[in-house]
């Protein structure tokens, strides 16, 4: 069985108080979730947290990784994690007044061999790196998404707008909450990214996040050069990136 390499870093930036971003990933059975908790909302360090330790306890539980799992299942596994993450968020703002309405992004996937099974939920990001290009493959729960689909602006015009960090609907806001779940074919020589606002909001160029992750020498390379490259550019928010490659 191919070894997944997983490299994952977060930094709390240069302004903020508290790092509200949280990764987690299992190289046994290749599943990743990023989550970055919402600021101006209760707590949202404890509601990214919560939000990843379900799907830490399902890693926890399943001693023996099932490589043979085919795809439909591993997307079922992802939604019924993300649901189960909501439902655990939500639960908790219903039931302490210290934290309602918290809520957190949720990014999660199983990366395979040939493909990767994801579930999503707000505007942290997926993208793979194919033959060197950079593909962004989630859609942003957002308002700035919402206006560039309705063509009230143009994407280029979204990378940079005011309104960009609002997002329309979150983990742990409401009971039913609708994900974005699908399969990405992946070849060998792949590299899946993973990451919060705090990089594509910074380095809005996908080109520049190409060129760093292409000449670095390592993942653990390319990561470190990615939070230094946001940082540089002013480092206004919590900042995680996970890397993933395709033996």
């Amino acid at each position: 069985m191919n070894i997944m390499n997983f490299i994952a870093k977060t930094d709390i930036g240069s302004l903020r108080d508290r790092n509200e971003d949280s990764f987690t990933f299992d190289e046994k059975n290749r599943l990743f979730a990023i989550a970055d908790g919402m600021s101006g909302h209760a707590r949202g360090d404890i509601a990214s947290r919560v939000a990843l330790q379900v799907f830490e306890e399902w890693v926890s539980e399943t001693p023996n990784p099932s490589s043979d799992l085919a795809p439909i299942n591993r997307l079922t596994i992802l939604e019924k994690l993300a649901n189960e993450a909501n439902q655990r968020v939500y639960n908790m703002g219903q039931e302490s007044l210290q934290y309602q309405r918290m809520g957190t992004t949720l990014t999660a996937g199983f990366v395979t061999p040939s493909y990767l099974a994801y579930v999503h939920v707000g505007d942290s990001r997926l993208y793979v790196l194919h033959d060197d290009i950079l593909t962004q493959i989630t859609t942003d729960d957002s308002l700035v998404q919402k206006m560039i689909e309705k063509g009230e602006i143009t994407p280029e015009e979204g990378r940079v707008h005011a309104k960009r960090n609002i997002i329309t609907q979150a983990i742990g806001l409401t009971t039913d909450i609708s994900l974005a779940s699908d399969i990405y074919p992946l070849a060998p020589g792949d590299i899946i990214l993973a990451c919060t606002d705090g990089l594509h909001d910074l380095i809005t160029d996908d080109t520049e996040t190409r060129n760093i992750i292409s000449s670095a020498p390592t993942l653990e390379a390319a990561s470190e050069n990615l939070i230094s490259r946001a940082l540089a550019y002013g480092g206004t928010d919590n900042v995680t990136v996970l890397l993933s490659n395709v033996d």
